[in-house]
Formats: structure tokens, C-alpha cells, sequence
């Protein structure tokens, strides 16, 4: 949702110092496979692909996204991801028929219900029944916490924010017709705020945790994911904003380059995956309005450039994408017997397997890739890695989707493999013997 650039600045200003103390100390998850691991069970390569989200504004017809039909819809379709998330008002039929249109093609819509916009629970309760064939859940009040004029009933946050998700879950459960669909908890702009808030009806934790400039993983295990399990127990996470900005010039700081958040948002994705979160949508598809400045941050948390041209984090994530997805029915996983010998510092990984049996070893640096006090892209040196397979293998590829699907090496029957690992993934593809 949209953000006023004051209360946006104010949001990460208190972040910078711990940002330029703490950013380097990257450690390794402790839930992490370890780099002596010999056996690893893998998980589904799919279920990673389905756990990627953007964020869009289908009815903010004075921007980029009134291109539906020649950049909004070819664009997400190329892009390959299911699951969007954004709103609608009752009586906007015309970007309705959008969110219908897009579900023809496998993408799905979680919707805001915001009271702010004069949306009442029972509107809530009609618009999810209209869109039945395209909502797959409807999320609670966008970050009131930002907004201390806000009210429902008479009531600021949080206590307006927590009548409000109350009466949104009881209706929505109520109505036998989409009473299966997922409520989502509110968002908050602070993570500190989710002890105010306190527990709230929901079947699934919102949360909205920008890295600022700092790596994908800065502040997860320690400050959002704590802060969402106050709020929504242990209930499945949905991160439904999350993501980097390229206005590297705005004075508040915390933009990084388009070739930083190249690197910076697939790694999001796996980390978060990593951490059992069930879905992670970046914000946001497209640059609503040009601003060659790059002092505007609204106006650059696209994938995509204003005039629809795809920035290399779309090409990155598309890439990703297209190696790894392989939907259809489920099917036993196997494990792989290997291990990481050499400079394994801050070296991250996330093991998958398709259905033919090949599995799919992502590895990356989870490091600082801009540095913000220089206003600098960061030239992380490569760790050089041995992988050790116990398992026999009788195919091996390695790629780099941060520039294509075509393989940078290839080997018959490897019993060791020597990698460079870059502050980006690469994916090393393993076809059993």
C-alpha cells in the first residue's frame, strides 16, 4: 500500500545505526543446514516457486498500471509467479474483471480490507464473494501504526485495528460461501508496535519486514519474526511487503542499486523460504510514475522500470523461476548425501528436488551487496567452495540466474565440484545416477 514519505523516513530512521554497526555480521542461520551436513532431505522445487509474491496497484489508474494489457498482464506472465496482492473497492468492477482475468492464467489474489477506505466487513464479505474465483485470502488493516488519525468505530490503533480484524474474520468465517478462504492478520509498519497490538484473529501472520539497504535476512529472526508470532502465535507467516527501492538519491537513504537488488531479492526469497515462511511478495511490480531523479521511493520498488522495461531483479527472479518451477501432483522426496568443505563464511543454501528426481543445490553469500554511507555497490569476494557428493550423481550443471538459464559449467559423474559462490545464488543442478 501506498506510503507517505515522511512517515516512510521516520519508519527506517532509526534502523541506520544499527544498520552500519550490525550489517556485516551476516552469521549463519542457526536452522540452517550446516555446511558438515552429510544427509539432507530435500524439499519441493515448486513449493519454492510458490512461495514467491509481488505486490500490485491494478486500480491506480494514474500510474504505470493502467498498462494492463500491453505491460501489467504479459509482464507477470513472463515473470512466472502465482500469487499477487493488492485491493479493490466494491464498486470498481473494471480492475475486478482484472484480478478475474489474471486468475485464468494461475494467478491468485490476496486482497487488504481496509476501513480506512470506507470498506465495511460486509463489503469485504461481497467483494470476496464477487472475486471467489480469484482471492485466495484477504489480509486486515494496512499498518495503522503509521497513521495515528486513522479510526474505526471511534477507535486509533491498535484497538481500532483489533475491533476490526475481529469482525473481518467472524464474517468472512461465517459466510459458508468463502469461509474457507485464509484471514490474514493487519500489518504493522514496526515491528515493536506488535506488543500493543497483541493477539488478533487470524488463521495467518502478516508482516511487513523491509531489509532497508541491509541483506534480505537482516532483522528476521531476531525483530519481525518474534514480533508477528505476538500477534498471530504460531500460525503460517505471509510476508505481503517486503523489498528493496533503486532511489538511491532520496535523503532518507536505504535505496540501493538496481544491480544490488538484483542480488538482494532472490536471496530474499530463499532466506525467507529457509525459514518456513509460507510466502513473500516483493514490493512492488512496477515504478508508478518516472522520476530520473531517484529521490522519490514510491516511485522505484518496481521490477519493472515505469515505461514497463524489466530491471535485472526481474530478470533474476524470472530466471529463478524458470530453472526450479515444476508444478503437479505431490511426490516423495529423497535426500542427498554431500558436504560444503573450504571458505564456508556466510555461505547460505537451500536444497530442492523436482519431480524427475533431479535435485537443485542454491547457494549464495548472505552479505552486505551496497554500501549505503558510499552510496556504492559492494564487490563481495567470491567463496571458493568443494562440493562433496556421497550420493551418485551422473549429471551436474551450475547456473547463474542472475544472468541466464544457460549453464556456466557442466560435469559427467562428478564426485567433487569446485564453486565460486557470489553475493547472488547460483544453483547447482544434480541428476542421480
Amino acid at each position: 500500500m501506498k506510503k507517505i514519505l515522511k512517515l516512510w523516513t521516520r519508519r527506517y530512521k532509526f534502523l541506520t545505526l544499527a544498520l552500519l554497526s550490525a550489517i556485516a555480521l551476516s552469521g549463519t542461520v542457526l536452522f540452517l543446514p550446516k555446511a558438515e551436513t552429510k544427509t539432507e532431505q530435500a524439499r519441493s522445487a515448486d513449493s519454492f516457486v510458490d512461495s514467491i509474491g509481488v505486490v500490485v496497484h491494478l486500480n491506480y489508474a494514474d500510474t504505470a498500471y493502467a498498462r494492463y494489457d500491453d505491460i501489467i498482464k504479459p509482464r507477470l506472465q513472463e515473470l512466472g509467479i502465482r500469487h499477487i496482492r493488492d485491493g479493490v473497492a466494491l464498486g470498481d468492477t473494471a480492475t475486478q474483471q482484472k484480478f478475474l482475468d489474471l486468475a485464468t492464467i494461475g494467478i491468485k489474489s490476496i486482497l487488504v480490507m481496509d476501513p480506512r477506505y470506507g470498506q465495511t466487513v460486509e463489503d469485504a464479505v461481497n467483494i470476496a464473494k464477487i472475486m471467489a474465483n480469484s482471492v485466495e485470502g484477504v489480509e486486515g488493516a494496512n499498518e495503522w501504526d503509521l497513521h495515528t488519525d486513522l479510526q474505526y468505530k471511534g477507535q486509533n490503533f491498535p484497538d481500532g485495528v483489533r475491533t476490526y480484524q475481529a469482525e473481518l474474520y467472524a464474517a468472512i468465517k461465517a459466510d459458508s460461501a468463502i469461509g474457507n478462504l485464509d484471514v490474514l492478520g493487519p500489518s504493522i509498519a514496526f515491528a515493536e508496535n506488535a506488543v500493543k497490538l497483541g493477539s488478533v484473529a487470524c488463521d495467518i501472520g502478516t508482516m511487513h519486514s523491509y531489509p532497508g539497504w541491509g541483506q534480505p535476512s537482516w532483522e528476521l529472526d531476531n525483530r519481525w519474526i518474534p514480533a508477528t508470532r505476538i500477534m498471530c502465535g504460531d500460525k503460517p507467516i505471509v510476508a505481503t511487503e517486503s523489498g528493496y527501492h533503486n532511489a538511491i538519491n532520496e535523503q532518507s537513504g536505504f535505496g540501493v542499486s538496481e544491480k544490488a537488488s538484483a542480488k538482494y531479492l532472490p536471496r530474499l526469497f530463499l532466506e525467507y523460504f529457509n525459514r518456513g515462511i509460507k510466502r513473500a511478495y516483493s514490493y512492488e511490480l512496477i515504478d508508478e510514475k518516472p522520476n530520473p531523479e531517484a529521490n522519490n521511493s514510491q516511485l522505484h520498488y518496481g521490477l519493472l522500470r515505469y515505461d514497463g522495461s524489466p530491471k535485472p531483479a526481474f530478470i533474476a527472479v524470472k530466471n529463478l523461476i524458470s530453472l526450479l518451477q515444476d508444478s503437479g501432483d505431490s511426490f516423495d522426496l529423497r535426500a542427498l548425501d554431500y558436504g560444503l568443505t573450504g571458505d564456508t563464511t556466510d555461505v547460505h543454501h537451500t536444497l530442492l528436488q523436482k519431480r524427475d528426481g533431479k535435485f537443485y543445490l542454491i547457494l549464495w553469500q548472505e552479505v552486505a551487496s551496497f554500501n549505503k554511507p558510499t552510496n556504492a555497490d559492494v564487490d563481495v569476494t567470491k567463496r571458493n567452495v568443494t562440493l562433496t557428493l556421497n550420493t551418485g550423481i551422473k549429471n551436474a550443471a551450475t547456473y547463474q540466474p542472475i544472468d541466464s538459464i544457460n549453464p556456466i559449467n557442466q560435469s559427467e559423474n562428478p564426485q567433487q565440484i569446485k564453486l565460486e559462490i557470489p553475493d547472488y545464488p547460483i544453483v547447482v543442478e544434480l541428476v542421480p545416477a
